[in-house]
């Protein structure tokens, strides 16, 4: 195989040409390739959520969850059931094996639940199935406070939402804190006697005209019914024309009866926003979420945009103020200049190691193996599907300190050579025949422990596929840096004598320090009982790191905890508790916080579920 490398030093524009290439697409794939926070994993898990009000714990689980977990259980490809049963509410929740198709096990879920839901009792609302998906989050979380009325905040949000979905690889927007628009349509019972018309006409031609079914009540006061409805109708124009009766040939429309109003629906959820300990004001806070497979940095630039724009005077947020709860996009980029910070701490570490060694030439050449490896490796990754995140930033930074060793050897061996045969090229081509099967067997070792990850199965294996893929890629790129581009890059940096003084001293306090060392190792290979008392020292360290684990001296986690800039609080109350009950608790807690002087700002959401966990009351 040393023909392929010597082809390589050989055919220098060639390899020239090839090293522009591959860096080129090195940094398009950079580019190009998605960044996220945590990979994309679908975990195949489903939750049956069932209502059953003024129940207690004891009765909902005998009457509602174990007949649900009777018939789930003989689903195919469960893997684990739980649930839990409290005052009110039934849950279930469904883990299915990682390799089964999600789609079809929430449907089938669905389907166990409908078949045995008509069993239930009558008063139980019908049992809720959903998907849970874990990398369907927000990426961006902005709050908006302004001096509106309840139903401008409703406008507004609804101008807002149609504008960031327009934006470039937003998929979604859910908006929390706002009244929903309803219509009020008041109907005058004179009106409708002298068409010779009821009520039921009038809720008829409603129900038919919309999507969705006419909701709350019909209330008589006097000669005035109030009708209050959700549905796809626009405007009053439209449901003032609305058809609701005949006379004579004549079209009797609902204006002639009745009169249409705007209104807002009772509140739902509650936002709220303090900054600098302020008091806390109304606010709108809208949860924004990317397309699956799309850069999160780039989403989230262009909605950052578009909010300034629409920031600027005259623009629809121009009196109104923004804040930054949440920003995905933010810390996958602060990740990434981690990544490109230790990147230089390490390539400055070898280049000052290096120099104090063999030389400040070698040192530019193993130090330029370090970026060269890792722009190869990301045309791997961009190839096989994979994305930036904190996994496999995780293996970049720990393939560092792998992937530099196979040029630091390149590099020592065409120096030691250059010293013996006079000659650069003689030196480069004597190092590699020496040196390149040793090079590749310790690479494919360091692979061979990796390797076993891509057999991991169940959902941590999925989740860390990208360790070994990283990992392999960065690997295999070093050794063809290493035995491919670094000879070639030595023989136009490296000199084939010391041309200047500094460079002669350098080489003299090398030697010195090679004898000394050499010496030491001669004399302590001479003597067995120290051999002995280092064996004995290695194998008794090396049992006692083994017993770290087991004696709990050393605590074993999945991942670390990150320092992070915010902090997450839930507040859960009784199921069913009005949401002005719930605020009450929101409003305590907010009271302890106005105290924090270390606090920059915080966001309050009452009543629609958490942004990340999707809980009923939370604040």
């Amino acid at each position: 195989m040393h023909f392929l490398w010597l082809f390589f030093l050989r055919k220098r524009q060639f390899s020239i040409l090839l090293i522009i290439v591959l860096v080129a697409f090195g940094i398009y794939s950079l580019v190009i390739i998605p960044k996220e926070s945590a990979p994309e994993v679908i975990i195949p898990i489903g939750i049956v959520t069932t209502i059953y009000p003024g129940v207690s714990a004891s009765e909902i689980e005998e009457l509602v969850t174990n007949k649900l977990e009777n018939e789930i259980e003989n689903i195919d490809n469960l893997d684990k059931l739980t649930s839990a049963s409290k005052d009110g509410v039934s849950s279930i929740t469904a883990e299915f094996s990682a390799n089964a198709n999600i789609d079809k096990s929430i449907q089938n879920l669905k389907e166990a639940v409908d078949r045995i839901k008509n069993t239930l009792p009558q008063d139980v609302k019908d049992p809720i199935v959903t998907e849970v998906n874990f990398a369907d989050q927000p990426v961006l979380i902005i709050a908006i406070s302004a001096n509106l009325t309840p139903i401008a905040f409703t406008e507004l949000s609804e101008k807002l939402k149609t504008e960031l979905l327009g934006v470039s690889g937003v998929s979604n927007v859910v908006v929390s804190g706002i009244r929903n628009r309803i219509v009020e349509v008041l109907v005058n019972d004179e009106s409708l006697h002298l068409y010779n018309l009821g009520i039921n006409d009038v809720t008829n031609a409603l129900s038919q005209s919309n999507a969705s079914m006419p909701v709350g009540t019909i209330s008589t006061a006097g000669i005035e019914y109030a009708i209050r409805f959700e549905g796809e109708t626009s405007n009053n124009q439209d449901i003032e024309a609305l058809p609701i009766g005949n006379k004579n040939g004549t079209l009797i429309y609902l204006r002639d009866v009745a009169t249409i109003n705007y209104a807002v629906d009772k509140q739902s959820s509650i936002s709220r926003v303090s900054v600098s300990n302020r008091p806390s004001e109304t606010a709108l806070t809208l949860s924004i979420y990317k397309k699956s497979g799309l850069n999160v940095t780039t989403v989230t630039d262009g909605i950052l945009a578009k909010l300034d724009t629409l920031k600027t005077t005259g623009g629809l947020l121009s009196d109104s103020q923004l804040l930054t709860v949440f920003d995905l996009g933010k810390q996958v980029r602060k990740d990434l200049n981690e990544l490109v910070r230790v990147g230089f701490e390490t390539v400055f570490l070898v280049v000052l190691c290096l120099i104090l060694t063999i030389g400040w030439r070698e040192s530019l050449v193993a130090a330029l193996s370090i970026p060269l490896s890792f722009v190869i490796a990301f045309i791997g990754l961009d190839l096989s599907g994979n994305t930036i995140n904190f996994i496999s930033l995780f293996s970049l930074i720990l393939a560092v300190g792998i992937l530099v060793d196979s040029g630091i050897v390149v590099t020592e061996a065409i120096h030691t050579r250059v010293r013996k045969f006079g000659n650069v090229n003689i030196a480069a081509t004597e190092a590699i025949k020496e040196y390149a099967w040793p090079l590749i067997a310790g690479t494919m070792t360091s692979i061979a422990v990796f390797a076993p990850l891509f057999f991991l199965s169940g959902v941590v294996g999925k989740f860390i596929a990208s360790i070994p893929f990283t990992i392999i890629f960065v690997l295999l790129a070093s050794i063809f840096v290493a035995l491919g581009m670094v000879p070639l890059i030595a023989v136009y940096l490296t000199s084939n004598s010391h041309s200047n003084r500094f460079e002669k001293k350098q080489e003299e306090y090398t030697l010195r320090i090679q004898n000394w060392y050499r010496s030491k190792l001669v004399s302590f290979l001479q003597k067995r009982h120290q051999q002995n008392i280092l064996i004995y020292g290695l194998a008794l360290a090396l049992l006692l790191s083994f017993l770290l684990p087991v004696t709990g001296l050393l605590k074993v986690i999945f991942f670390p905890p990150d320092e992070a800039d915010y902090v997450y609080i839930e507040i859960e109350t009784k199921q069913g508790n009005p949401i002005s009950q719930t605020d009450l608790a929101v409003r305590a807690v907010e009271e302890i916080l106005y105290e924090k002087d270390y606090l920059e700002s915080f966001t309050t959401t009452v009543g629609s579920g958490s942004f990340f966990t999707g809980s009923t009351e939370s604040g």
